[in-house]
């Protein structure tokens, strides 16, 4: 039997069908799709009707879940909300209770698979270094392991040591004594490596026991939003454009009367953690975040400066599970302040380590 395992299709109508014909010249007998049908991408109609018809097994990711209601978009980057409300408008309520009843893990034969980890695979950790694999490892006994999630196709393996090592995708056979977590990237949303994009899924012969991993052009015209924007009504935009009006004079009255200093920052309260970092020597810069798998979800910063103190540039992103994403450092730049925010007062964050390190 030959398995075509797909993930993070998101939308993406024209890459999923470029990929689903391509497992069929293949020669694959059956598709497992292992989560994220829709979020992001332009048709969760179509793209989820051609999932239904094609894949024998499909499994929730976490964007289907957060379409559904089966969990919260709170924690999701704004672009990811918006697609999350949009997706919910589109889809029909039957496709909503379809969703819905996704599983979160598959059994199949000689093989499991699950969107994100598999600890506890409805709250969907990433598995992304070593450590993440090794935690999945203990949780099954299964000898090989999909995941997606990341979007970045992948290969844990581990033998009779016990120690695990991460290394890049590449075709394998499976040997008896060792066992592999395998990601087979995106399909529909796909991150750049090397300066190409590319859709990757993978083929798994359970009877020849071998991993293929495939890689097919991709478009990144596909996941643009098609159609055209609908004109507000005069009556909307003129309610639009009072409120505007008065929650500008209400801002400013505030600030009139205002007593010096009462105003608090935006962010008070919600600061975590902040370490500077020299980086006058380094090339990169990285944080080497972990959060313990009951912690919320931690905004992390990471703001460049010259000798006068500068800014030179900032990066962003929402932290889930963990973080050893290397930052370029900016010419000119001395010092890296990385500081960890909280998305909400009452948010209890769990870090188990936070190390920012130079990469000369």
């Amino acid at each position: 039997m030959i398995y075509a395992v797909i993930s993070d299709v998101h939308a993406n109508e024209e890459a999923l069908l470029r990929v689903l014909d391509d497992a069929a010249e293949q020669g694959a007998d059956k598709v497992v799709c292992i989560g994220d049908v829709t979020g992001y991408g332009p048709s969760p109609v179509r793209t989820l009707a051609l999932v239904r018809e094609r894949c024998e097994t499909v499994l929730a990711g976490n964007h289907d879940d957060a379409v559904s209601g089966r969990m919260s978009a709170e924690g999701f980057i704004d672009l990811a909300g918006e697609a999350v409300a949009r997706h919910r408008r589109e889809l029909s309520s039957a496709d909503i209770r379809y969703l819905k009843s996704l599983p979160y893990v598959f059994k199949g034969d000689g093989f499991i698979a699950a969107h994100g980890d598999f600890t506890e695979p409805e709250k969907f950790f990433y598995v992304e270094d070593e450590e993440d694999a090794r935690v999945n490892f203990g949780s099954s006994g299964a000898q090989l392991m999909f995941v997606g999630h990341t979007h970045v196709p992948g290969l844990f393996l581990t033998g009779g040591s016990g120690r695990v090592y991460a290394t890049e995708a590449q075709d394998f056979t499976l040997e008896e004594g060792k066992r592999y977590i395998v990601n087979p990237g995106s399909v529909g949303y796909p991150r750049e490596r090397g300066g190409k994009c590319l859709s990757s899924y993978v083929l798994y012969d359970s009877t020849e026991k071998t991993v293929v991993f495939r890689y097919l052009p991709f478009s990144v015209s596909t996941v643009l939003q098609r159609g055209t924007p609908r004109r507000w009504p005069r009556l909307a935009f003129l309610v639009a454009l009072v409120a505007a009006v008065a929650a500008a004079v209400a801002a400013l009255l505030f600030a009139r009367f205002q007593t010096p200093g009462a105003v608090a920052p935006p962010d008070a309260g919600l600061l975590v953690e902040s370490v500077e970092l020299d980086v006058s020597t380094a090339r990169k810069a990285s944080a080497n975040l972990k959060l313990e798998r009951s912690s919320c979800p931690l905004q992390l910063s990471v703001v460049f400066k010259s000798e006068d103190g500068g800014r030179l540039g900032e990066e962003r992103l929402t932290v889930r599970r963990s973080s050893m994403k290397r930052f370029n450092v900016p010419e000119g730049a001395r010092k890296a302040v990385f500081e960890l925010r909280k998305n909400g007062i009452e948010d209890k964050p769990a870090v188990l380590s936070f190390r920012p390190s130079a990469v000369r």
